[in-house]
C-alpha cells in the first residue's frame, strides 16, 4: 500500500514518487522492512533514529536506511547539520519530507520546475541520491554495482510521473501555491526486482 505525502501539490507529488520504489511509502520503514506498522519511528527523535539506525547495523540488519525516504546514516547526519536539527525533534512524517525536500532541492527541483532541467536530468539525478530510481530506461539503479541496490520502478514511469507532474503544476499553478493536494494516485513500484 502506497502512503500519499504530507506535503501537498506537485512537491508532494514527487515525494511520492521517490517513496514508492524506496519504501512503499512508508513513513515507519525501514530497510528490508517496507511494509512494517510495529514501530511507529514519529515518536522517536532524530537521535533516537540514529541509534536504532546504528543498532539495525550492530544486529546485522544488512542495511540501515530510514523512514519513508530511506535515508543512510551518513546523508541523515548532514541533512542534521545542514538544516540545524538539535537531534530533539520528533522523526515525524513532515520532518522526514523536509529532510527529503532538501535532497530533492540537491537535484535540481528549483531548475526542474523553471524548465531548465528536462524530466531526464532530474530523474537522473534523483536516481544519483535514491537507489531505488533507475538512473535511465536501462531501468538500473544508478548504484547497482553495490551488490545490494537495484531499481524498483521502470524508467518510463518515473518520465510520464515527471511529466504529468510539471504538466499539472503548469496548469493548476495556484492550487500548488495553496498547498493542495492532487487526487492522482503515486506510482506503482516494480515487482519484479
Amino acid at each position: 500500500m502506497i502512503h500519499p505525502s504530507v506535503t501537498g501539490g506537485g512537491l508532494g507529488r514527487v515525494l511520492d514518487l521517490i517513496a514508492a520504489p524506496e519504501s512503499h511509502g512508508n513513513y515507519k520503514a525501514w530497510y528490508g522492512h517496507a511494509d512494517q506498522q510495529q514501530v511507529e519511528l514519529s515518536m522517536l527523535t532524530v537521535d533516537e533514529v540514529k541509534a536504532f539506525q546504528q543498532q539495525l547495523l550492530a544486529d546485522g540488519n544488512g542495511g540501515s536506511a530510514i523512514g519513508r525516504y530511506q535515508i543512510v546514516p551518513d546523508t541523515f547526519e548532514r541533512l542534521t547539520e545542514r538544516l540545524h536539527l538539535s537531534g530533539d525533534e520528533r522523526f515525524t512524517p513532515a520532518l522526514q519530507d523536509r529532510l527529503a525536500l532538501a535532497l530533492v532541492s540537491d537535484a535540481g527541483v528549483n531548475g526542474w520546475i523553471e524548465g531548465r532541467l528536462d524530466d531526464h536530468a532530474f530523474a537522473f539525478n534523483l536516481a544519483t541520491i535514491w537507489a531505488g530510481l533507475p538512473k535511465d530506461a536501462s531501468n538500473v539503479s544508478y548504484y547497482a554495482g553495490d551488490g545490494r541496490n537495484v531499481a524498483h520502478i521502470d524508467h518510463s514511469v518515473v518520465i510520464g510521473t515527471l511529466a504529468g507532474i510539471r504538466a499539472d503544476e503548469a496548469t493548476d499553478a495556484p492550487a500548488v501555491q495553496r498547498g493542495e493536494r492532487r487526487t492522482a494516485s503515486p506510482p506503482t513500484p516494480r515487482r519484479d526486482a
